[in-house]
């Protein structure tokens, strides 16, 4: 008798992973799939590393950091920048951000950010409840495939975020909008969100429950889990 690995978990958070999980072998808009299987190996292994380069050194420069075949598929600039955020989040600056977008073009820098956020809400999860990881890399081997590379929406320089997003710029809510340069990377981030956080349609019901938390005991989670990771959004 085999035991369900995602038992623990509810069917709809099960699903929500699944996808994110699968999605880190299939090509995107701006990366191939063998790149983006590259670039999540890069982040999971630097994420949980015990000793991952501090921010102020290029994972590509460090031996051992980067699989064997890693440059084969995303070149330097791009693994030192899905380790800086994987590991070193709190310390991009706009000069980072700056820097990083003249080596890979914004919107390749805005999909790289939602697989990086993929890897860290997939591995994370399953070692905070004690669950195995679904295979050893964090990117199972899967088909080579290009990127689409179709044209983005109709873009806006953005004035509470440094990435270009969707017009019109949102003013008030920008975590809300930081992907939407990128409509594939935006639809998984809110999908993993509608089943980890809350649904988009329910944000502003201040008395929403999925019936266990309230409302209120997940924003002070989430206060509470971003203060500790430096996210002052």
């Amino acid at each position: 008798m085999t035991t369900d690995p995602d038992a623990p978990l509810r069917p709809d958070l099960a699903a929500a992973h699944a996808e994110a999980w699968a999605s880190l072998s299939q090509p995107g808009n701006w990366w191939s799939a063998g790149a983006r299987r590259a670039l999540a190996v890069t982040a999971a292994h630097v994420m949980w590393s015990a000793d991952a380069p501090p921010p102020w050194v290029s994972a590509s420069g460090v031996p051992g950091t980067l699989a064997p075949d890693a440059l084969e598929h995303a070149p330097a600039a791009a693994h030192d920048a899905a380790a800086r955020l994987a590991r070193h989040a709190a310390t991009i600056t706009r000069e980072t951000y700056g820097r990083i977008r003249d080596a890979l073009g914004a919107l390749a820098y805005v999909e790289l950010v939602g697989l990086v956020c993929t890897v860290a809400a997939t591995t994370s999860l399953r070692r905070s409840l004690g669950l195995p990881p679904r295979d050893p890399d964090p990117a199972p081997r899967g088909p080579a495939g290009e990127p689409a590379r179709t044209d983005p929406p109709a873009l806006a320089e953005a004035t509470r975020n440094w990435v270009p997003v969707a017009a019109p710029a949102d003013r008030t809510a920008a975590v809300v909008q930081a992907l939407t340069a990128v409509p594939g990377a935006h639809r998984l981030l809110w999908r993993l969100a509608a089943a980890q956080y809350v649904p988009d349609d329910e944000m502003v019901d201040p008395r929403w429950t999925r019936g266990t938390l309230t409302r209120v005991e997940m924003e002070l989670v989430a206060t509470r889990v971003s203060q500790r990771r430096e996210c002052h959004y």
